[in-house]
This record gives structure tokens, C-alpha cells and sequence, in this order.
């Protein structure tokens, strides 16, 4: 990489970080850790799963604000393809809320270490991969600039789905350990990579057709 190169792309992160330290990243990450100092005194009293799986659900709305790209028909013009911008987009608005979820984590673990922090971080993970799945999938085969919201609503609802299974099925198990517990683990890890998947396809810039006096030479006489 070249000092021209490495100065463009600190030029499309800052860039970036200025577009999503919006209120749709800034609230629900601010809301997460309330949440934890909130329940506080309550954390060691069998709701520090809940707590940090709603925590979880929090961060992972505040990850879908990313998509936005309310400006995506004035930039498309600029030497920066789509799926440079997205992905500029969704690795700059990470940080905050990869350290919002470390101290989340790390005042559970004190106060509840039986709470299996690393697995509810998988689910975290999974469920901000698929919010970021319908997010861009909205915004690359719809072509819908701001996605957030209606992308956000969707990880809502499959967060209240993923507990509603029978038992044996369900993806948010109570019990954290035992068969039950692995197999859900093998699920999210599943929905991880269906995730990543769909973002993959769904950043890639959208095939130009030639035209047609590309391809035809013009006979002249």
C-alpha cells in the first residue's frame, strides 16, 4: 500500500465515523449501557443473562444504523465503490460498540461469572450480522438509502423469535450448559456465517450493462 493509498483510506474512515456517530448509532449503544448500570444491583441475582443479551440486541440495532447511506446517489460518483463505502461505514461505527459490549461483559462476568459471557457474545455477534444482512440486502436489491430503521425492526422481532422455539429448538436457551446449549451455539454460529454470506453479496457493486456502442463498432463511410 502506497502513503497515497493509506491516506485515502484514513480519509474514508474518518469520513465514515463522521456519516454514523448518529443518534441511530449513538442511543441504543448509550441505552446498552444504561441498561447495565440500571440493573446493576440485580446482576447477580439471575438477570444478568437477560441483561446482556438485551445489551446484545442494543448493539446490534446501533450496528444496522450503518447501512444508511442517505448520500449514496451523490457519492457514487467518486472513485470509492459501494461496497468500499458500506464496509468503511460498518468497520468505523464497530469500535465504540465492541467496547460498549467489553464492559458490558466484563462488569456481568464480575458480578455473575457463571453467565457464559463468550457464547452470548456469539449470539450478539450473529444477530448484528443479520441486522447488517437485511440492512444492505434492503439497500442493494430495493434500493432503499436509509435501511436502518425497517432493518432494525426486523433484528427486533427475530430476537423475540429466537426464544420462542420449543426447547430442544430454541436459539436463546436458559440453560447454559448441556446438549441443549451446544446445539444452539452451532445454530448461532450457523446464522453468523449466513450473515456475513448475504453482506458479502449484497455490498457488491451493481453490474453496469455496456453499452451497446461499446460493443457494436460504428460504420462509417
Amino acid at each position: 500500500m502506497t502513503g497515497r493509498e493509506g491516506r485515502g483510506g484514513a480519509a474514508v474512515l474518518a469520513t465514515s465515523w463522521w456519516l454514523v456517530r448518529r443518534p441511530g448509532l449513538l442511543v441504543p449503544a448509550g441505552a446498552a449501557l444504561a441498561l447495565v448500570v440500571a440493573t446493576l444491583p440485580a446482576l447477580d441475582d439471575g438477570w444478568a443473562l437477560r441483561v446482556l443479551r438485551g445489551v446484545g440486541v442494543l448493539l446490534a440495532c446501533a450496528w444496522v444504523s450503518a447501512t444508511d447511506d442517505p448520500a449514496g446517489e451523490v457519492v457514487a460518483a467518486s472513485p470509492y465503490p459501494r461496497h468500499v463505502r458500506t464496509l468503511a461505514r460498518v468497520g468505523a461505527a464497530l469500535p465504540p460498540l465492541a467496547a460498549a459490549w467489553a464492559v458490558a461483559a466484563v462488569v456481568v462476568q464480575v458480578r455473575a461469572p457463571e453467565v457464559p459471557v463468550a457464547g452470548l457474545g456469539v449470539e450478539a455477534l450473529s444477530l448484528g450480522l443479520l441486522g447488517l444482512a437485511v440492512g444492505t440486502g434492503l439497500r442493494a436489491w430495493h434500493d432503499l438509502h436509509q435501511p436502518a430503521h425497517a432493518a432494525a425492526l426486523g433484528l427486533v422481532l427475530l430476537a423475540f423469535m429466537t426464544s420462542a422455539a420449543p426447547r430442544w429448538y430454541a436459539l436463546q436457551q436458559e440453560q447454559t450448559w448441556g446438549p441443549p446449549w451446544d446445539a444452539a451455539q452451532i445454530r448461532w454460529w450457523a446464522l453468523v456465517l449466513v450473515g456475513a454470506g448475504v453482506v458479502a453479496l449484497a455490498v457488491h457493486d451493481p453490474l453496469r450493462r455496456p453499452r451497446l456502442g461499446a460493443l457494436v463498432p460504428v460504420l462509417r463511410p
